[in-house]
């Protein structure tokens, strides 16, 4: 099994697991939870006590890519930090679509984009595109009504697009807050 897959079928698994908390704790223990949970990839990033939690390191390098040994774990800081204030400042359901499109849908575009991905569009793939869009679309369905394709097309706009900031930070905001709006 390829890293990239396994990151994949990680990332999806793990950000869909935010799904429990979401829907049964109630907002203080959640976002007490969220907090928590930062506070840990934080550490984990700035290496804290790595010699201590030496398991702990390995489990996180089994998913990491080179690039990122030196700030282990730095992109799920993201996304937590995205998730966290997708919890913060929005209602469940729509925390749960920004939770959801991240996700199925980066996970999905990662997955075809790197294994299938041709016709390339800066650093990424049109297959990735596609592929964000439909298991998003699919995955949103259920929450969202025919709002989730608009949903999934811009999620999938803001995967592709170059950008400064990270996407996993990005894409649990913006699944929420267009939501929110619809």
């Amino acid at each position: 099994m390829s890293l990239e897959f396994r990151r994949k079928v990680f990332h999806i698994l793990a950000v869909l697991l935010w799904l429990l908390p979401l829907f049964y704790l109630p907002k203080i223990p959640l976002i007490t939870l969220s907090l928590a949970v930062l506070l840990l990839n934080l550490a984990l990033v700035l290496r804290f006590a790595e010699e201590r939690l030496r398991l702990v390191y390995r489990f996180v390098y089994f998913f990491e890519r080179k690039n990122n040994y030196k700030r282990p774990a730095i992109q799920s800081l993201w996304l937590n930090l995205g998730v966290f204030l997708s919890f913060l400042f929005f209602p469940k359901d729509c925390a749960a679509a920004g939770i959801v499109l991240t996700a199925v849908g980066d996970g999905f575009a990662g997955l075809i984009g790197y294994h299938f991905g041709k016709i390339k569009i800066g650093e990424k793939s049109l297959e990735g595109f596609m592929a964000f869009f439909i298991s998003s679309s699919v995955a949103l369905l259920p929450l969202l009504g025919s709002s989730a394709i608009l949903v999934a097309f811009v999620g999938a706009v803001v995967e592709i697009l170059p950008k400064r900031i990270d996407d996993n930070f990005l894409l649990p905001i913006v699944g929420s807050s267009l939501a929110f709006i619809i």
